[in-house]
């Protein structure tokens, strides 16, 4: 009998997206029946509804789309609710395993109903106990049980424990303009971001930010929060300006774009991603808009790329075996194909 999976996701931005069509493909090549429930603010902006429309084509099973997610200040009697329902429906759908990235009511909802779940994303690494980073300890404990698991796959940068797998990015076609910086800061104002890239006019900057309208204003070139554009002028530029977002430094590295990363401190994942990053080498950082800064980044010549794969067969195929307390054969394979150049 085959495989029946529900995979349940929280999507933060389109890259996350992306994984989610090539995880889902990737169930459908191997026959593996798959429902799907994606949620997130951003899923019906029209690049969304693509990659959405494209994985309802893959018919794996049934595609329930919440394009609002489920709120921690939801009241407790609603989260009770939400969660007495989904189980009245698991009864019936007969799931061997569920599959959440952040979905907590899903998880809670399959945890209760005695079906097995595994959490898999980038959450779940940066709430690992073997995490080289010190503090913020009882924080991660809590994030850990906000989405209970009988098995966890987290994806960082570094195999720091045998269930950390390299994340799974698209492929991408680049160019590199050589004066060409793509800045993605949506938390600075948009002023303090001009009074910045103003220092520096031999520099074209692309930048993308909640408050902006399409414009040029000499060297500046302004766009609103659109993530397909963001990737599309990463592909051709040079260099990213961004908080410490997964995502999108994800996309910078596979692409083998020059990365300054000015992280949002009172984020713990993006001070915890930071951290890594900074000791991989792999960005420069600054704490504060920083005309130093940008202008020792604007300097650097040498590129990193990573190649982090595209393909999770790998992953997928472990799934269908449903041996997932055996964890080491897949890290071991999925590492070894990790280069960094």
């Amino acid at each position: 009998m085959a495989l029946k999976v529900l995979y349940a996701a929280k999507i933060i931005d389109l890259a996350q997206l992306q994984q989610t069509y090539l995880l889902i493909q990737c169930f459908k090549t191997h026959q593996v029946d798959a429902d799907v429930i994606l949620s997130g603010d951003n899923l019906s902006k029209p690049a969304s509804k693509q990659l959405i429309a494209q994985i309802e084509a893959l018919k794996t099973g049934s595609c329930l789309i919440r394009h609002k997610p489920t709120r921690f200040t939801k009241t407790f009697r609603q989260k009770v609710a939400d969660i007495f329902t989904n189980r009245t429906h698991f009864k019936g759908a007969n799931y061997n395993l569920v599959i959440t990235d952040n979905e907590s009511i899903v998880a809670w909802s399959a945890k209760l109903s005695g079906i097995p779940v595994m959490a898999l994303g980038h959450h779940v690494a940066v709430n690992h106990h073997q995490l080289p980073f010190d503090g913020a300890n009882l924080t991660r404990i809590w994030q850990q049980w906000l989405v209970p698991a009988d098995y966890r796959l987290g994806f960082h940068w570094i195999p720091f424990a045998p269930n950390i797998l390299p994340p799974i990015v698209p492929s991408y076609h680049t160019t590199c303009i050589k004066n060409k910086v793509v800045v993605y800061l949506p938390s600075e104002s948009l002023a303090a971001i001009k009074s910045l890239l103003e220092s520096f006019p031999n520099t074209e900057f692309y930048c993308f930010h909640p408050a902006a309208e399409t414009k040029s204003v000499g060297n500046i070139h302004y766009r609103g929060d659109d993530h397909e554009q963001l990737l599309q002028d990463m592909k051709s530029c040079k260099g990213v300006i961004t908080h410490a977002q997964f995502e999108v430094i994800n996309a910078a590295l596979k692409m083998g774009k020059n990365l300054l990363i000015k992280p949002l401190e009172h984020e713990l994942v993006q001070t915890i991603d930071a951290s890594l990053l900074i000791k991989l080498g792999w960005a420069k950082q600054m704490h504060y808009l920083n005309d130093n800064a940008v202008e020792d980044f604007l300097d650097i010549d040498d590129q990193t790329s990573v190649s982090f794969s595209s393909d999770p067969c790998l992953l997928v195929e472990w799934i269908k075996a449903e041996k997932w307390h055996e964890i080491n054969a897949l890290h071991d394979s999925a590492w070894k194909t990790l280069k960094v150049g």
